[in-house]
């Protein structure tokens, strides 16, 4: 079975600092990226899965229900992995799904229409903090911190900022 070494909430998926800094450390030797409109395309996804790092990195990309298929299947072999998801959402049919997911770094989501700044980089709407807050109440730890070296915030400091 795999070691899941970090789950992050991250709606740019890859970038330089999921790559440079998230991923370093454990022994991290995959990344599986959790998007349904990535995983549908099939350009967008072959960009992904033909970017390597210079640490040798394989990243594959997966719908939220491919995710739950393929741990089903073998449960992520004997793999390193950090899962990036594009929202919440996808990670409660992760967890639903009974992937072992024990904590949940929400690091990145955009500001939109409708959505309170809980970090410097993450703004909830109503719906993603109430997935959030479901995903908790499954026992799950979700918290929020943009890198290693910023402050952490639990999923009660978020309710505060919420208004909850």
């Amino acid at each position: 079975m795999a070691t899941i070494n970090l789950v992050r909430i991250d709606d740019r998926l890859i970038h330089g600092q999921v790559m440079q800094v998230w991923s370093k450390g454990n022994g991290t030797n995959t990344i599986y990226v959790v998007d349904d409109a990535t995983a549908k395309d099939s350009f967008m996804k072959e960009i992904y899965e033909s970017t390597q790092s210079t640490g040798g990195l394989k990243i594959k990309v997966f719908s939220a229900k491919g995710l739950v298929k393929q741990y089903e299947k073998n449960q992520f072999g004997d793999r390193k992995l950090m899962l990036v998801f594009k929202n919440a959402d996808y990670v409660k049919t992760a967890v639903e799904g009974g992937v072992p997911i024990t904590s949940v770094d929400v690091g990145n989501v955009c500001n939109k229409p409708n959505t309170t700044q809980v970090i410097k980089t993450v703004y909830l709407s109503d719906k993603d903090y109430d997935d959030l807050k479901e995903i908790s109440d499954k026992g799950v730890e979700v918290y929020f911190q943009n890198i290693p070296s910023s402050e952490k915030l639990s999923m009660e400091d978020a309710a505060k900022k919420m208004g909850k």
